[in-house]
């Protein structure tokens, strides 16, 4: 088939197919469905309007997130308060009966105002209002706890490692990062020389057992 002739048949051929079929329309791409919020995420987001981070007046609960204190909390809500991830998604879902969004997608101020909502419940008996009780017992108690630091070194038996100064506490602050226990101005366990000189003060207090009656 000569060059001329062989453009002339693709071109009718196609002038045909499109008389037949009608013109083509643009198929639309399907959008990729939003990726459902994870239990970590939630606990993250409800932990850091607890506990906002506010560098440098106030170095709350998000700084600590690079020591996975998201992680730590979600296990001992879902080991040790039997939280399951059904009951964070419902916590999420709930705003948007009156704020019109999911909690994780609220700003700041509109999580806040949330939880104002969920602490005014005269009943508490949501699974919401449950859960918010539940996450701000263990955030609380994680955070204010010296987290990362509140666990004391121990050997493969189970053995606090003896450190170098006979009978000293072990104060299991190891660094000079920002951790509830600072941020609540607690200075930790006393050490050896502060035990001796309270433990001589108080030998000097004269006390007989009647005294107190």
């Amino acid at each position: 088939m000569k060059k001329g002739t062989r453009r002339r048949f693709l071109r009718q051929t196609g002038l045909g197919i499109l008389a037949t079929s009608g013109a083509v329309e643009p198929v639309a791409l399907a959008q990729p469905e939003p990726a459902a919020a994870t239990p970590l995420q939630i606990v993250a987001a409800l932990a850091d309007t607890l506990i906002p981070t506010e560098e440098p007046q106030y170095p709350g609960y998000r700084r600590l997130e690079s020591f996975n204190i998201s992680t730590f909390v979600w296990n001992q809500l879902r080991v040790v308060d039997r939280v399951t991830p059904q009951n964070l998604a419902s916590f999420n879902e709930a705003p948007k009966a009156t704020l019109g969004k999911p909690f994780l997608e609220l700003d700041p101020a509109g999580r806040a105002r949330h939880l104002d909502q969920l602490f005014s419940e005269t009943d508490g008996a949501s699974v919401p209002h449950k859960v918010l009780r539940q996450a701000r017992e263990r955030i609380f108690a994680v955070f204010y706890r010296n987290f990362p630091y509140h666990t004391i070194d121990r050997d493969e038996k189970g053995t606090p490692i003896a450190t170098d100064k006979l009978h000293q506490i072990i104060n299991p602050k190891k660094s000079n990062i920002v951790t509830g226990w600072d941020i609540a101005g607690y200075r930790g366990p006393l050490s050896w020389e502060e035990e001796e000189e309270r433990r001589a003060r108080f030998k000097k207090i004269h006390w007989h057992e009647g005294d107190a009656g």
